[in-house]
Order: C-alpha cells, then structure tokens, then sequence
C-alpha cells in the first residue's frame, strides 16, 4: 500500500509541475509578441530624429530675404541702382545678327567704386524660347559710336555717389519675345521683363 501511495504522490507532482511549465510558457507568449522597452524607445527617438530632420529641411528650403528689389524700372543691387532707361534693337558686329540693347544709368550707392558690368552680368539675364541668349557685340560703325562708349563705361570703375550712362546687350536667335530675369544675391528671381524683338 505505500508503494501505491508513493506512486499517486509522485504522479500528482508531475502533474503539478507539468501544469506549472504549462502556465510559464502560456504567461511567456504574450510577452514576447510585444517589444521590448529598448527597442520601443529608440523607435521613439528615430522617430523624434525624423521628424527633427524633416522640419530642419523644410526650414532650409524657405526662401530667404530678398537683397535685391526692382521698382519704377530701377533694378537695385548691393546698393547699387540700374535705372532702365530703354531698349531697341540694333546691329551686331557678327553679319546678319542683330542686337537686343537695354539702356540704364547706373548709381554708385556703396561707399568704393564698382565695375557696373560685373554686378549686371551676375544678376541679370535673358532667354528666348526657353533658350538663355548670349552678350553679343556692336558694330564697330559711326552710327553705333555712342552705344561703344556707353558700353566702355560699364567696364571702368565707378566712384562711390557717381552716376553714369550705360547698356547691355543680349543677342536674339529669333523672332520670339525676350524675357530678362533680375535676380538677387541668392538667385532669387526678382523680376521678369518682357520685350517684343520686331
């Protein structure tokens, strides 16, 4: 009878000890479905590094100040102001081309001179059919010998508070208007101008 009673004995403790595995393993199971904390938080933290990368670019990709204005004509840059005066077209040097002219006086607001062509070509350029135009050259005609001086004049310095008379030029490869753009220091367009070739 005690071998009997031996055996129930034991055979309820495995019983009991299978039921205890039984429930370790069913409490372990919903447990490791979920995360761990560790990896909860540095999903939390790219994230938050995400969400700080994206507001840093699109702060980056807003346009900044403008240091440059276009008013009544007079396109203003560095402090200095291009008041556009007129434009025609004329010849160019090269045979059967002709030349789209722009003329302004140029006011020296800095406090050192300035090479006005300098400032011009950076800032200001003109396309036509989508295509940018390129500078050209005048001809070399007594008809043309006030346009060279006035254009000799863009390429000398400038005194501080001086004014001068000059012009630019683009060359038009048909008969499509042409748009020039004015842009500041940063390349933001500033303002467009459009003007018939014929």
């Amino acid at each position: 009878m005690s071998h009997v009673k031996l055996i129930a004995v034991l055979g309820s403790v495995l019983l009991l000890a299978g039921c205890g595995a039984g429930n370790k393993s069913a409490a372990k199971t919903p447990s490791s479905q979920q995360e761990p904390a560790s990896s909860r938080s540095s999903q939390s933290s790219s994230a938050q590094s995400s969400h700080a990368k994206s507001s840093a670019s699109s702060s980056s990709t807003a346009s900044v100040a403008k240091t440059a204005t276009f008013s009544n004509q007079t396109f203003t840059i560095k402090n200095v102001a291009f008041k556009l005066t007129g434009s025609k077209i004329t010849a160019s040097a090269t045979a059967n081309r002709n030349l789209f002219v722009i003329y302004y006086t140029v006011t020296n607001h800095q406090n050192t001179s300035i090479i006005p062509s300098d400032l011009w070509q950076d800032a200001v350029s003109a396309k036509q059919n989508g295509h940018k135009l390129g500078t050209g050259n005048l001809a070399f005609t007594t008809s043309q010998t006030t346009d060279n001086n006035k254009l000799n004049r863009t390429v000398m310095p400038v005194k501080a508070g001086q004014s001068v008379s000059g012009l630019a030029m683009f060359e038009p490869k048909g008969s499509q208007n042409i748009t020039v753009t004015f842009k500041d220091t940063h390349g933001q367009t500033v303002h467009t101008s459009t003007y018939p070739v014929n």
